[in-house]
């Protein structure tokens, strides 16, 4: 009877001390806790790369690498043509109406989109707008093209060699180019976004 008396007692001592060992855990176990809280918050700051975080166009010169139209048409010279990065921050739907590069001085321009008047002739060359995967987009209707949130956008545009008999447009450092995109909202409210970046 002592026997077993004395085996409850050691029992009843383990468990106790197994008791205060694993309350004597618990700050340790909540100390390493606390790095874990710390990653998952810091789960919840968007980084600064985050295309949804872009308040502005991003206009990027990348060179000249290949051939995607001739100044006048969609349609490859042999010549290969400048070419740009953009990234825009649409937000919501909107429609892009028309995209338009400006360089040197005033009134030399190459533009993509809607012309409210067919009988008119494009003022300055033809900007060919490419999408994300490659394929040339071509001018829409008056809706523009239908784009959501963060677009991205490759621009092509010719180097002029006597075009008209008059311009001679090339590709050198120091030249500046401006652009301006026009879209309309889904409340049907015109915009205008602008941007520039020049060849260093």
């Amino acid at each position: 009877m002592k026997i077993l008396k004395i085996l409850v007692l050691i029992l009843m001592t383990f468990s106790l001390v197994g008791c205060s060992g694993s309350k004597s855990e618990n700050p340790t176990t909540a100390n390493s806790e606390t790095p874990s809280a710390e990653s998952e918050a810091s789960d919840f700051q968007t980084p600064i790369s985050d295309p949804q975080q872009l308040t502005a166009v991003s206009f990027k010169w990348i060179g000249v690498d290949q051939d995607v139209l001739s100044p006048n048409e969609v349609k490859v010279d042999t010549k290969p043509d400048g070419h740009f990065h953009i990234t825009v921050p649409f937000g919501t739907q909107a429609g892009v109406k028309s995209i338009w590069i400006r360089y040197g001085e005033f009134g030399k321009s190459l533009k993509w989109g809607w012309i409210y008047n067919k009988n008119l002739p494009i003022n300055g060359y033809l900007l060919a707008v490419l999408d994300n995967s490659g394929k040339v987009i071509l001018p829409q209707a008056d809706n523009g093209f239908t784009v959501e949130g963060v677009a991205d956008f490759d621009l092509y545009l010719s180097e002029l060699e006597n075009e008209s008999g008059r311009d001679t447009f090339k590709f050198v450092k120091g030249q500046r180019f401006e652009l301006e995109i026009n879209y309309v909202t889904q409340n049907n409210v015109e915009k205008q976004v602008k941007s520039s970046v020049t060849i260093e």
